[in-house]
Order: structure tokens, then C-alpha cells, then sequence
């Protein structure tokens, strides 16, 4: 375990604990996945007083930035697992430990983008929060009025298979995100343990549009609009207790609901279609975990988790006022899991630690659409992991596991894409992705401050979920066979201070993915639909004036083109490099200012398109398209004062 306490942090402007998370050498911050069913593994890699948060709304990273860092007494930062503490099933993990010294903190949170057209996106929070030992209460209120890069400007060109040109059009994507959120914690001791309890609502009102105008060749103007109104609540609660010295209970239960609303409207010339959605959805879980130190080298936990999960949805779609029937357009689907697990965790010596587990997982899930389907599924998911530890610097973390994708319920109902006019059916036979993990990292410290792992990992899946042919001339998600991943991976934190640049570091990462699965249509071997093949960022950063003033650049080496392959066409995205620059300035205790200049270079994203006249295996291409968007430079603003 490796601890980050005030002094790392002396002489820095970070005014939050997120920020504080990102400055730790060789940690890379995951935030988790909210969308994913189910607490296990899916609240991210940092723990708040050694627990993983009791809400999965309310993201991880949204979670830290309020947390002053003011407020944290330290960060710990867990590699190869230790005995108490929750690894989530992660390799490395970071622990913010809060003060618990009596305080009250209240806090106005300003931050804004200003876009290059003059457009302001205000992003208001209010924030009160009374820490006091083990007691904590926290409100706060956020108001946002904001676009995505989901508006911008660019250009689409249409060409024939010959080269051709067909239509070359000009395109305005407009947006706008308008949410409010409320958000409460209270903690309290409650039957001999600690009760924390979440509570969060949001509602969202987001409108968009896509407009394509023909300034040469012949093809019709398009123009399409699209409303999405929703709104989500959830209540949380965790509850921990130590039976003796040697153990601990934790209890975790949640309920979530919502509500989605969607319309659309598509004008193709004179060729007019409509896709209405209705959504209700919803989650309940209860999750219970034992935990057992039997002595300093030998740990033990165990325990359940019971979830039921349902989306109830309505689709419609016209075409010229006319209804055109979708495979499964409404469907209700529902699912019950449960889970059990164990795991042991055992250092027979300081250099070495031994970690392994058992999670079983039991699932049955029914749709009832146009046809009633309903299927169980039991799956053993062993994991085994190794760290050794040759010297205080150096460390070597082997991995083996078996994993089970979860099945995203969108993926069983018709869906739309507006700005391409396209319709996906939705199909209930999906079956989940099993992948056996074999990884191994290497981690050196040096200088301090500095950090350096690389990491290499093969996977291999069956079920591989991607497009599948349905009847009618429909496409659907489905399951195309077995395939392999391999990934290739590093990290550098480089400080500056041995080179003669006090307070300063270099932070780059740099991945490279090959996969491998037969297309289901022609056969032949590809890549994973949307894979990206590489990936690199760097930023350099520091820190100024007694920790009064930090600045920093990053650049981002963009996205190579991914692909993805739909039955009646091929499609490929590529983003180019981006850079921005950014500084905090804290003035006084209470109140710190930042500034970032972001997509410098106005950036574009490129799609292209090749679109057959029936599946691409077989029928003759109709068309090529290329569609480039740049989203233009923005600024952010943030002002954060402790009132």
C-alpha cells in the first residue's frame, strides 16, 4: 500500500478529490459503469473510507469533485489487494480516506463552456455538506443548460460506385442538455454498525436536430428533429458492522427507477417518417458480504447479491403516415440474478500475495414481444490472481479470470438513428459474451513521484455479440461466434524535479488492440465492430507559486478509424488529434478559478459510409458517403467558492 498524504499534495491548487485521484503516480481513474445491472465490479476504482459508493447514479467521478481537498485526510493507494478492503474485483485501487474532524463546508459551484459562436453553457451546483466523525450529511442541488459535441458544423459527400458524385451537402447538428439533479447522504451509526444512506433524482430535457442542405449534384435535403424528455430516481443504502475483531458485515441495498421519452421526426425530400419510444425501467437489488481476517497473512469474504431488473418498452415507426411494423416494437423485458461468491486472499510472505475466487452467477430472463421467450443461464466465474513484489520498487500482478458480459435490454427493441435514417429491430435471443482473461502487468516506481507499468492481456469470447440478418430486411444485435482480443498497454508518470523542473510531470499512456472474429456475412476474418486499434495521450503539467497557480497542456493522438459492420453496409469513424491547455489559479482558501482552452486544433470526426442495395456480402453498392464534423474550439470556466 503505497499513501499520498497532505504533504504530496502540499503545494498544489487541486481544489477537489477528483483532481487529487488523477495527480496519483500510475493510477488511471475508472469511473465504472452506472448503466451495467448489479453493484458487483461496477463502481469504479476508488473507495471513499474504504467503501465503495451506495449509489450507482451518482457517478464516481461526480462523487469526488465534491469532495473538497480540504476534506481528505489521505489517499491510499491499494495494489495486489489487502485484507478489509474491497477490491471490486480491480487489480489497484484508490482509497480517499475524509478527515474526521468536526466540519461544514457550504460551497458554490460555477462552471461554464463558452463556445465559439458566443453560445454559454452554465453548469450551476449548490452544495452543503457537515462532516463530524461518523456522522455526515450532504445536499446539493446542479442546474445545467448546456450543449454536447453533439452540435456542429460540417460537410457530407455522396458518390457512386464509379466515384462519381452523386450530392455533396452542407450539415448543422444542433443540441441542447438541460438537466437538473438533486442529491442528499446522510450517515449515521444504526444498529452497533455505520448506516449511510444515498438519495438522488435527476430529469432531463434534451432536443436535437440534424439539417443536411444539397449545394451540388441531386439529392434531397434532409432535415430531422428528435426530443428526448426522462427523468430517474434512485435511493441507496450501505450498512457495515464489525462482528469481533477479525470480522465485518456489509449489507447493500437499491432501487432504481425511470422513465424515457423519445420522438423523432425524419424529412428526406418529400419522404417523411416518425419513431416514437416509451421506456419504463427499473432496478432492485439487495447484496450482502462477510468478511473474515483470520490472521495478518490469511483473509477470507463471502456473500450473495439478489437483483431484479425490467424495461417495459413501446416503439412505434411510420413511414408517410403509414405504420410499418418492427420486429419486437414492444417488448416488456425482465430478468432475476443472483450471484454467489467467495474469496481468499494470502501473503505467505511480504513479496508475495495469493487472491482467489468464485463468483457463481444465476440468471433468468424472459421478454414477451412478438413471441414469449424465456431463458436461464448459470455461469462459474473463477478469478485467480498473483502479485509478487521482487522490491520496494518493483511489482509483477498475474491474472486469470472468466467473465460474463452482461445483455444490454435496449438491444431486445427497435431503436433509430436520425441523422442517417436508419432503423435497428430488436431481437430477444441474444445470449451473453464469455471470456476467458489471461493479463499480466509490470509495475516499477522510481524517483518518488514517478511510475511506469506495462501491461499485456489476451482474450478469448464466445457469444461474440455484434449485427445479425433478421428477416423482412431488418438488422438486429445478435451472436456471431467465438473471437480473440489482444491488448498491449503502458503508463508513465514522469516527474521533472530530477531534470531540473521543480513541481512538474509528464503523464502519457499508449494502448494497442488487435482483434479477431468471422463476419457472419461474408465469412471472413476482422476486427470487433468498433474497436479502436490504438490509442495515445500525453499532458504535462505544474505546479507554481507555493501551490497557488498550476498550469497544464494535453493532447490526445485521436481515434484511428473503428469499424462496424451492419448487414446492408460498412461503416468506419476516425477522430483526428486534439490538444488544450488549461490553469488553476487559487487566490485565497475558499475559492479557486479554472480556466481551459480545449480543442485548439478543431479537431474532426470523420464517418464513412458504404451503404449496399441489399446485404454487403451479395448486392451491389449504391453508395459511398463521408460525413466530417468539427465541433469548434471551446473554453471552460469554473469558479468554486467555499462560502
Amino acid at each position: 500500500m503505497l499513501v499520498y498524504g497532505p504533504d504530496f499534495f502540499a503545494n498544489t491548487a487541486l481544489p477537489t478529490a477528483l483532481d487529487m485521484v488523477q495527480r496519483l503516480p500510475g493510477f488511471t481513474l475508472d469511473v465504472g459503469n452506472g448503466d451495467a445491472r448489479g453493484i458487483a465490479g461496477n463502481t469504479g476504482n476508488v473507495l471513499i473510507d474504504g467503501k465503495p459508493p451506495a449509489s450507482k447514479t451518482d457517478g464516481l467521478g461526480e462523487i469526488l469533485r465534491r469532495i473538497s481537498a480540504g476534506s481528505v485526510a489521505r489517499i491510499e493507494l491499494i495494489r495486489g489487494g489487502a485484507p478489509g478492503i474491497d477490491m471490486q474485483g480491480r487489480a489497484v485501487i484508490a482509497n480517499v480516506v475524509l478527515k474526521r474532524t468536526a466540519a461544514t463546508e457550504k460551497l458554490i459551484n460555477y462552471q461554464s463552456y463558452v463556445y465559439r459562436d458566443g453560445y454559454v453553457g452554465p453548469d450551476v451546483t449548490l452544495q452543503y455538506a457537515r462532516r463530524d466523525g461518523d456522522r455526515r450529511d450532504e445536499v446539493s442541488l446542479e442546474v445545467i443548460s448546456d450543449r454536447t459535441s453533439g452540435t456542429a458544423q460540417g460537410n457530407r459527400v455522396r458518390r457512386d460506385a464509379a466515384g462519381n458524385l452523386l450530392v455533396r451537402q452542407t450539415l448543422d447538428l444542433w443540441d441542447r442538455d438541460r438537466t437538473a439533479i438533486l442529491r442528499s447522504t446522510i450517515q449515521r451509526t444504526a444498529g452497533g454498525g455505520l448506516l449511510t444512506v444515498n438519495g438522488r433524482f435527476d430529469y432531463l430535457d434534451y432536443p436535437t436536430s440534424f439539417t443536411a442542405t444539397s449545394v451540388e449534384g441531386s439529392g434531397d435535403n434532409t432535415r430531422a428533429t428528435d426530443i428526448t424528455h426522462q427523468w430517474k430516481g434512485e435511493l441507496g443504502a450501505n450498512w457495515t458492522r464489525a462482528l469481533g475483531q477479525k470480522s465485518e458485515v456489509e449489507v447493500i441495498g437499491l432501487q432504481r427507477l425511470g422513465h424515457l421519452g423519445y420522438d423523432s421526426d425524419t424529412l428526406v425530400g418529400d419522404f417523411a417518417s416518425t419513431f416514437g419510444q416509451q421506456s419504463r425501467t427499473g432496478e432492485s437489488i439487495l447484496r450482502t458480504i462477510l468478511r473474515h481476517k483470520t490472521n495478518p497473512k490469511l483473509s477470507f469474504e463471502g456473500g450473495g447479491e439478489i437483483a431484479y431488473n425490467f424495461l417495459d418498452n413501446r416503439t412505434t415507426y411510420t413511414e408517410e403516415g403509414a405504420p410499418v411494423a418492427l420486429p419486437d416494437e414492444k417488448v416488456f423485458v425482465s430478468e432475476v440474478r443472483g450471484e454467489l461468491f467467495w474469496l481468499a486472499r494470502w501473503q505467505p510472505s511480504a513479496p508475495v500475495t495469493l487472491e482467489a475466487g468464485l463468483r457463481t452467477e444465476m440468471s433468468r430472463i424472459r421478454s414477451d414481444g412478438d413471441t414469449q421467450r424465456s431463458r436461464s443461464f448459470f455461469y462459474p466465474k473463477p478469478r485467480v490472481q498473483l502479485t509478487l513484489r521482487p522490491n520496494a520498487r518493483d511489482q509483477i500482478r498475474l491474472r486469470a479470470e472468466q467473465s460474463v458480459s452482461q445483455l444490454d435490454f435496449t438491444n431486445f427493441v427497435a431503436a433509430t438513428e436520425i441523422n442517417l435514417g436508419t432503423v435497428r429491430a430488436g431481437n430477444g435471443d441474444l445470449r451473453p459474451e464469455q471470456t476467458l482473461t489471461l493479463e499480466a502487468v509490470v509495475e516499477h516506481r522510481f524517483w518518488g513521484k514517478g511510475a511506469l507499468e506495462l501491461g499485456a492481456k489476451h482474450e478469448a469470447t464466445r457469444h461474440v455479440i455484434d449485427y445479425i440478418p433478421l428477416e423482412g430486411g431488418f438488422d438486429a444485435i445478435g451472436n456471431i461466434g467465438t473471437g480473440t482480443r489482444d491488448t498491449l498497454s503502458s503508463t508513465l508518470t514522469l516527474p521533472f524535479d530530477k531534470l531540473g523542473i521543480k513541481d512538474a510531470r509528464f503523464r502519457g499512456n499508449a494502448e494497442v488492440v488487435r482483434s479477431h472474429v468471422t463476419d457472419p456475412l461474408t465469412g471472413a476474418r476482422r476486427r470487433y465492430t468498433n474497436e479502436v486499434p490504438f490509442t495515445c495521450s500525453g499532458s504535462f503539467s505544474q505546479d507554481l507559486f507555493g501551490g497557488r497557480f498550476t498550469y497544464g497542456v494535453y493532447g490526445s493522438c485521436g481515434q484511428p478509424a473503428t469499424s462496424l459492420y451492419r448487414i446492408a453496409e460498412y461503416r468506419s469513424t476516425a477522430i483526428e488529434p486534439s490538444f488544450e491547455v488549461y490553469g488553476i489559479w487559487k487566490p485565497s482558501k475558499r475559492l479557486t478559478i479554472r480556466l481551459d482552452a480545449s480543442s485548439l486544433n478543431n479537431p474532426a470526426r470523420i464517418y464513412d459510409r458504404d451503404v449496399y442495395t441489399g446485404e454487403r456480402n451479395a448486392a451491389p453498392l449504391a453508395y459511398r458517403e463521408r460525413r466530417v464534423q468539427r465541433r469548434g474550439q471551446y473554453l471552460y470556466v469554473q469558479i468554486r467558492r467555499a462560502l
